[in-house]
């Protein structure tokens, strides 16, 4: 069906130099054309008239090559202006030149053509139909067309209504066509685009899965010998208490740091030792794990109407809920939420919290690796390639999730599954 689908007029974009260089073709094609006619054939008609519209688009190109580098591409509505200029530049030509009878109005096919590939669905029904309109009149009202010094051609009006009728058929099955044409291709580039940045995030995540192996073999010793030094410096600086008192920073830090390898080096150990859980045992003893020194409330409430079911406890979905949680008590106020709504078709999991919320300017943004913005770094230290990390490790194992900010304050995070899915895992 002629422009069934629906497209989103923001996704549209052609680029400034491709509308210029078909205006070119047009307007050399234009100019020898009328020209060949008026001086070649000598036949008559209004050669000034066809040169001053043929210019005019002349003038317009210059002024669009002059400004391609600031405008590399342009939205749908200029997209549309640029070719209805084209259309009733073409279709005053026409009228001057005999109307339908004359043989190059095949050519107002052309805009309908571009549009319906280019524009959106609105759009290319407005040159659609503005197309069959112009095309309509210019059969009905025209000057003469061009001939011989002395002879006069008339054709007859079936002929014209069969132009015009031809001409409206091929608009409307060449731009079906078209469209058609223009789908399937931005289908495959939207696939396409998705399999590069499915690839890419795998890349991604399996550079820092390689670089996190290897910080654990590389660390163990270093930060042990740090730990060592600064347990023999603080034997002998008991007397500057703001010296001491660094230098247990120093030592509470490495012996963190080296808890964390520790954990990344036996957890997938740890993890096969109970291989299925229910997704509120799991969120349980994520918690229980957790080192809350900030003392903030996490309350889990349970919702589920399926509790019969459990899901992999796979590394991966432990890391990355344990990473989001860590995150909500970071940047909380007092409070974490934890809500497991577990349905006969789907389980959600919702972690929310009463900090400022996810920053505006990059909400959209979360997800993807190395965010660079000035208030992820002054805010959000360390959260753009954490969050992208554990969103595509949850998306590996079928999940969806949705970063978003609650009415009030705070930030909000939903992982779901088909229950399918998670029996799958």
């Amino acid at each position: 069906m002629f422009f069934k689908e629906q497209i989103n007029p923001n996704n549209l974009r052609i680029t400034l130099e491709t509308l210029i260089n078909i205006r070119w073709i047009a307007v050399f094609g234009q100019f020898f054309t009328v020209s060949f006619v008026y001086y070649g054939l000598k036949f008559q008609f209004p050669y000034f008239e066809t040169l001053i519209l043929i210019s005019l688009s002349v003038f317009v190109n210059i002024f669009l090559e002059l400004n391609k580098t600031r405008f590399v591409t342009i939205n749908n509505f200029y997209a549309t202006i640029s070719i209805f200029y084209d259309l009733v530049q073409l279709v005053i030509l026409l009228f001057i030149t005999g109307g339908l009878s004359n043989p190059f109005s095949i050519l107002i096919i052309v805009p309908t053509t571009i549009s319906v590939t280019y524009l959106s669905r609105s759009s290319s029904l407005f040159i659609v139909a503005c197309s069959i309109v112009c095309s309509t009149i210019i059969a009905v009202y025209h000057l003469p067309l061009p001939t011989p010094p002395g002879k006069e051609l008339n054709l007859p009006n079936f002929y014209e209504f069969g132009m015009w009728l031809s001409l409206t058929i091929g608009i409307i099955f060449l731009g079906n066509y078209a469209y058609q044409l223009g789908r399937d291709n931005r289908v495959r580039a939207g696939a396409l685009n998705k399999l590069e940045e499915e690839l890419t995030n795998e890349k991604v995540v399996n550079s820092v899965g390689g670089m996190a192996a290897a910080a654990v073999h590389e660390l163990a010793t270093p930060l042990a010998t740090i730990s060592l030094v600064g347990k023999e410096l603080q034997k002998q600086l008991t007397d500057n208490k703001s010296t001491k008192d660094d230098i247990n920073l120093l030592i509470n830090q490495a012996s963190r740091c080296s808890s964390i390898l520790k954990d990344i080096a036996e957890r997938k150990q740890q993890d096969q030792f109970i291989s299925n859980v229910s997704p509120k045992e799991l969120i349980n003893e994520i918690i229980f794990s957790l080192d809350n020194k900030l003392n903030k409330e996490i309350v889990v409430t349970n919702k589920s109407l399926n509790e019969r079911l459990k899901m992999s406890k796979k590394t991966e979905i432990s890391y990355a809920l344990r990473n989001f949680i860590e995150n909500a008590i970071k940047f909380s106020k007092t409070k974490i939420n934890i809500e497991i709504n577990q349905q006969k078709k789907n389980t959600i999991i919702v972690i929310d919290d009463d900090g400022s919320g996810f920053d505006e300017n990059i909400i959209s943004s979360l997800g993807q690796p190395y965010i660079s913005s000035d208030k992820v770094k002054q805010n959000i230290q360390g959260m753009g390639l954490g969050i992208f990390i554990s969103k595509n490790l949850l998306e590996r194992c079928s999940a969806k999730v949705d970063f978003s900010n609650k009415k009030n304050a705070g930030a909000m995070i939903a992982i779901e599954w088909t229950n399918s899915q998670l029996a799958n895992l």
